[in-house]
């Protein structure tokens, strides 16, 4: 018999697949900017796949590209900043990581 466990997400997520642009700085104190997918949305936060490993704990800020536009002006955007809250290091070498929002605001 399967036990069940309650959800703990206070806000509904969707899952999705946008563009993330993903900025921040490394171990070594050099900002990097990269692509990322995102895999779910809600107010409160995000879960995507980055090609870098992240560490917990990291500010990040992160322009999420809400349709596929031919040009990258055309798509709505959200513009976020937030706080790496877990991360799964996968063995192809990307990394799933979930972000607490401080603040976001739609562009």
């Amino acid at each position: 018999m399967m036990e069940y466990i309650p959800e703990r997400r206070v806000k509904p997520r969707i899952n999705c697949d946008y563009r993330v642009i993903v900025a921040g700085y490394n171990g070594d104190g050099n900002k990097y900017q990269e692509d990322a997918k995102l895999a779910n949305l809600s107010a409160s936060g995000l879960f995507m796949i980055v090609n870098r490993q992240i560490e917990y704990g990291n500010n990040l800020s992160m322009t999420i590209l809400l349709a596929d536009a031919i040009k990258e002006e055309d798509s709505p955007k959200i513009s976020a900043n937030g706080t790496v809250v877990r991360t799964e290091h996968r063995v192809d070498g990307s990394c799933g990581v979930a972000v607490k929002f401080k603040n976001y605001r739609f562009l």
